[in-house]
């Protein structure tokens, strides 16, 4: 997918593009009176159209013609970058963006930036704990700020309609969020402004009005919803490319992020039994096959198939005495368990006809498992994608270069694995 995202000046351009490439996409920005350079490379250009205390003579032909740029370039989303205390031409931009988006566009402005301080509750904008108009946006020689309202300051410069949907219409419950959403624009609101108070909540507006079909949108922010709305658009793009979840730590932390995992993916995992997983006979074998058997056709209706002993009411067994009565180790009963469930893995990397995207594996004995039967040598670190949590490719063996992120079972909050897998399905 390539994104086209219009800037008023290079710091807002840079670091927007820096953003995006963080969620796996390749950058590049560009001055607006140059051309774009052929490059197969790039999917998300960034023109700087120095436009921020332009006339609107000057807007016009600058904005103007790097739309027309980025139109010629193929670019399926376009994007606005706005300054982070909306100093400039925002509502202007705003209105010459739609314009040659589609006539049934709507503008999405979430110009929260809690990394920089930058909050928006009720429709104001806070900025480091104060509200922007008593900030020093408020002594901007040019256009300076005198209200921290946002959606009135964007209705003083666009010729459109403007709504809000605030912080008591948030939900965490996607298609009530979307209802509220599709009631704004029903009203005749084309540019519509959120709250946000956290980069959770980013995300999720984000995730879910990547979902929203009605109309096209146009992300207008200081970067982190742009990146990340493009981010969840470009995965609908689908390659068919399956991501495979093993968990074997039978812990509280695993269980609450796998049912978080679960319900906001819509999925249903497979659970093998695991006292037949910790048993030395014929059933060890057989509980592997109806496993094998029930995840592929998971695989072919999901890009996410999860493999766990971890159940939503954990289920302990003694392996002490399943240890006593096979006269074998502790440790030994505990390996037939996570071997069983890297074997799993390891078939439907091999049997279920879909090309592998990557793998999540939570508990080092499972994933040491795995790599001891795909024979591979270790693994290749790149990427801390949390704290301890460490993301890379295998080295050696059969399944050289498959992407992996490995992670502790008591490691996280609950929306840890779920972000693990957002991060994975980006590279």
């Amino acid at each position: 997918m390539k994104v086209g995202i219009i800037a008023d000046d290079l710091t807002g351009a840079n670091a927007t593009g820096v953003r995006l490439s963080e969620n796996g996409f390749h950058p590049a920005t560009y001055f607006h009176y140059n051309d774009l350079l052929e490059d197969e490379n790039t999917d998300v250009i960034i023109i700087d159209t120095d436009s921020r205390y332009a006339s609107e003579k000057v807007l016009d032909h600058r904005v103007g013609g790097a739309l027309t740029k980025l139109k010629g370039w193929g670019a399926d989303l376009l994007a606005k970058r706005v300054d982070s205390t909306l100093r400039g031409n925002v509502g202007k931009e705003i209105d010459l963006i739609l314009q040659a988006v589609d006539e049934n566009a709507v503008a999405v402005v979430v110009p929260s930036f809690p990394d920089s301080a930058r909050i928006t509750v009720g429709g104001y904008l806070i900025v480091d704990s104060l509200p922007l108009h008593r900030t020093d946006a408020a002594n901007d020689p040019i256009t300076p700020i005198t209200s921290s309202y946002v959606p009135g300051i964007i209705s003083s410069q666009t010729n459109h309609q403007v709504g809000v949907m605030t912080i008591n219409d948030m939900t965490e419950d996607c298609q009530t969020f979307l209802e509220h959403f599709k009631h704004l624009v029903d009203q005749g609101n084309k540019v519509i402004v959120l709250d946000a108070v956290t980069n959770r909540d980013i995300e999720f507006i984000a995730e879910a009005l990547s979902q929203y079909q009605e109309h096209q949108l146009v992300p207008v922010d200081p970067g982190p919803f742009t990146s990340l709305y493009a981010k969840y658009k470009a995965n609908q793009v689908s390659d068919d490319k399956k991501i495979l979840v093993t968990v074997g730590s039978a812990t509280k932390v695993s269980e609450q992020q796998l049912v978080y995992l679960i319900d906001r993916l819509k999925i249903k995992p497979v659970i093998p039994n695991i006292k037949k997983l910790a048993s030395f006979g014929g059933a060890w074998h057989d509980e592997i096959d109806k496993a094998v058997k029930k995840a592929k056709r998971r695989m072919d209706k999901n890009e996410v198939t999860v493999i766990t002993t971890n159940e939503e009411n954990l289920v302990l067994i003694d392996i002490k005495q399943i240890a006593a009565d096979n006269d074998v180790t502790p440790d030994r009963v505990a390996k037939r368990i996570t071997d069983g469930l890297a074997t799993i893995t390891k078939r439907l990397i091999d049997e279920s006809g879909h090309d592998i995207k990557g793998c999540y594996v939570s508990g080092g004995d499972v994933t040491a498992s795995l790599a001891s039967i795909t024979l591979a040598s270790g693994i290749r670190l790149i990427d801390e994608v949390g704290p301890l949590i460490a993301y890379g490719h295998l080295l050696g063996g059969k399944y050289e270069g498959l992407p992996l992120i490995t992670k502790g079972g008591m490691i996280g909050q609950r929306e840890t694995l779920y972000e693990a897998i957002q991060y994975l399905k980006s590279k």
